[in-house]
């Protein structure tokens, strides 16, 4: 038999050798790889390596079977799991099979592991269920503190909702100093971090007890209201966190702080498209290059966004593009005092403002989507 991409998740150590013993009887001797590490290391090398086959064992799974089951799918939705216990509980088969397992064996393994793995590799036809919806994830992120991240983060999220009417969630991964839920007025005493602490179990109905609605079909998670270098979250459960959240919503936008720290580098990619948000100011631009050249390999991913930008610029946007070696994605105008007005009054910009027309426009072009008609004509540029 030619090599397989079989992969053995089991703790109890009878159940293993046993296992073991069945897939080396001859004539066949089916190949395996066995994953010794624990639940978290176990999706990541799912979602690198795609196995055919997984053997799983129940009483290794660390949340509920249905939770784990769609974790599994949704890091690899073909991959067919052999469900595996050592007795043949009436109980445990019933929820095996509802959670979408493939296939459900009990001691003793001898006669039944190696025709079970078999008719499942045998099938070209195997469909499993429909690939979990994955929404599109963007990223803002600070060439230095005050470049306004934040804020389009915020407006680009609200927006996103009003042009597409799908569901967004804004999240904060500003850890240490995040003001999305100030800002959106969505105060909680969840954040981020309780969704990675959490990640064992986290599912549909946990995830909504975590955010918060800002208005219908736009949700928010905001940062800690106090954050110290020990709740630092395990960057791969963050990961894993980012990617549950694609099977939640159809739009992600992260404010994800400022300067390349350690979280904005942990989620990078995941990220769809990433917005550097700059000024003029020279150490914004300084900040702006030096980011830029550390993330040149991401390409298209990669994309600029000038803020509050003078209407007389004493440098044009050509001879802007070549300092930086890129295009810019889009110039937007200050309006200090509207926004101070605005947050002062607890809410957003007006959306006939000049600047969330302009926000707007920012939002209708990262969804591909036409912009609305205003009674003014306003560009991303000029």
């Amino acid at each position: 038999m030619s090599v397989t991409r079989l992969l053995l998740y089991i703790k109890e150590e009878g159940l293993l050798q046993e296992t073991i013993e069945a897939l080396r009887q001859p004539p066949n001797h089916i190949p395996f790889d066995q994953h010794d590490s624990d639940w978290p290391a176990l999706l990541e090398r799912i979602a690198k390596s795609k196995p055919e086959v997984l053997l799983l064992d129940l009483s290794a799974v660390p949340s509920e079977l249905n939770i784990a089951m769609r974790q599994l799918r949704y890091y690899s939705p073909r991959l067919k799991v052999v469900a595996l216990h050592s007795t043949a509980d009436p109980q445990i088969i019933l929820g095996a099979m509802r959670a979408g397992a493939n296939e459900f064996l009990n001691s003793p393994l001898k006669e039944t592991l190696q025709p079970a793995i078999e008719r499942l590799l045998s099938s070209p036809d195997f469909e499993s269920p429909s690939p979990v919806t994955r929404g599109k994830l963007i990223g803002f992120l600070s060439a230095k503190g005050g470049c306004g991240a934040t804020t389009l983060a915020c407006h680009v999220a609200y927006e996103l909702q009003n042009l597409t009417r799908k569901n967004v969630l804004l999240a904060d991964l500003d850890l240490t100093s995040g003001l999305v839920g100030f800002l959106m007025k969505t105060p909680s005493s969840y954040s981020i971090l309780d969704a990675v602490k959490n990640l064992s179990r986290l599912d549909e109905s946990l995830w909504k007890a975590l955010i918060v609605e800002h208005k219908p079909n736009l949700a928010v998670i905001p940062a800690p209201a106090s954050y110290s270098r020990w709740d630092h979250p395990d960057e791969n459960q963050l990961r894993q966190v980012l990617q549950f959240m694609r099977t939640q919503h159809d739009w992600i936008v992260l404010d994800l702080g400022r300067s390349l720290n350690s979280i904005a580098t942990a989620v990078l990619d995941e990220i769809d498209q990433l917005f550097l948000v700059s000024t003029l100011e020279v150490v914004a631009l300084h900040g702006l290059k030096t980011i830029v050249h550390g993330l040149f390999e991401q390409g298209e991913k990669l994309q600029l966004v000038l803020n509050r930008t003078p209407k007389m610029m004493d440098i044009s946007t050509q001879e802007l593009e070549k300092i930086l070696g890129r295009t810019l994605y889009a110039a937007l105008p200050n309006d200090y005092m509207g926004l101070y007005q605005s947050y002062s009054s607890g809410n957003l910009l007006n959306s006939n403002s000049g600047l969330a027309q302009h926000f707007a426009l920012l939002a209708s072009k990262i969804a591909g989507l036409a912009p609305a008609k205003s009674k003014k004509k306003f560009a991303l540029f000029g």
